[in-house]
């Protein structure tokens, strides 16, 4: 069982399934899925991007799923009160980006329970939300355990599931962008 490509299919269920309630268009989100062996543990939408997603991210990917998808502009929706993503991912990101011709910038959103405004988004943007959103279902899942938990238990990934594991213990992580635009992963797993 290779756990990138269960992520993937978890993500590309909910795509398909209307899972990903975005407030604006040609939107997503950075999903972390937390792996312990062969077992899925958590997944989460509030992660660290640091030293380590700094050394494992694949910012190339990223940016060629931006051009095929004919976007020249990336806006960032990032909480003021935490640091993250770190200015040193941010700067990366942003310098691939900027050497393909694509633009970034962020926006900083009011704090939760504020919800993610609704932008009027021209066609050649893509929204990438760092922030909180109570209304995106994967946020829930991922603020709360026992939502996902029920969620799985009941899907037919129910038997790579182990809600029972604490995440005291070194996971496997693999991190995939899901967006109403196509979801892809954007790290191999590593240790976190």
């Amino acid at each position: 069982m290779e756990i990138s490509k269960v992520s993937l299919d978890i993500a590309n269920y909910w795509r398909d399934n209307q899972y990903l309630t975005e407030s604006n268009k040609n939107a997503g989100v950075i999903v972390a899925f937390d792996w312990l062996n062969d077992k899925l543990i958590e997944i989460n939408t509030n992660i660290d991007l640091g030293e380590f997603e700094l050394k494992y991210f694949q910012f190339d990917t990223f940016k060629n799923f931006i051009q095929k998808n004919n976007f020249n502009f990336v806006l960032g929706l990032r909480d003021g009160t935490i640091s993250n993503p770190s200015d040193e991912w941010t700067e990366k990101l942003s310098n691939v980006l900027k050497s393909n011709d694509i633009d970034y910038d962020e926006y900083i959103v009011d704090v939760w329970p504020t919800p993610i405004p609704e932008f009027d988004i021209e066609d050649n943007i893509f929204t990438l939300r760092y922030a909180y959103d109570e209304y995106s279902k994967l946020d829930r899942f991922a603020s709360n355990g026992s939502k996902f938990n029920e969620w799985i238990g009941d899907s037919k990934w129910s038997n790579y599931f182990e809600g029972s594991i604490h995440s005291i213990y070194v996971k496997r992580r693999v991190i995939v962008l899901c967006s109403d635009v196509g979801n892809l992963i954007l790290s191999d797993e590593f240790s976190k």
